[in-house]
């Protein structure tokens, strides 16, 4: 395993998603944040926080929300790519996605 995104539902139920250098390979940390940035707009998602600073944490977290279970049985592509985003625009090797605490 090079790299891992794992996800955990707001029921609990967890899923670890590895992830290859070279998925990773094909996007930058600033082209992360900006595709996670389209993404939310696309989803017509809100901004959660009262002050309206938009934070890159609270961007995966409501994306990852609207991610159906049947798209993590397998990973669909699009999927994966959300989650390669996501390491790239933290900086993280590994990342956990917990819906139930609301936290990365």
């Amino acid at each position: 395993m090079d790299h891992e995104v794992s996800v955990v539902l707001k029921n609990g139920e967890r899923f670890d998603f590895p992830l290859g250098a070279d998925e990773l390979a094909a996007v930058d940390a600033a082209t992360a944040r900006h595709w996670i940035a389209e993404e939310f707009g696309k989803a017509g998602l809100e901004n959660p926080n009262p002050m309206g600073k938009m934070l890159l944490v609270d961007q995966i977290l409501l994306l990852a929300g609207n991610i159906k279970a049947a798209d993590l049985h397998p990973a669909t592509p699009e999927v994966r790519r959300f989650f390669c985003a996501a390491l790239k625009a933290m900086g993280r090797p590994t990342l956990t996605i917990d819906l139930a605490a609301y936290k990365l």
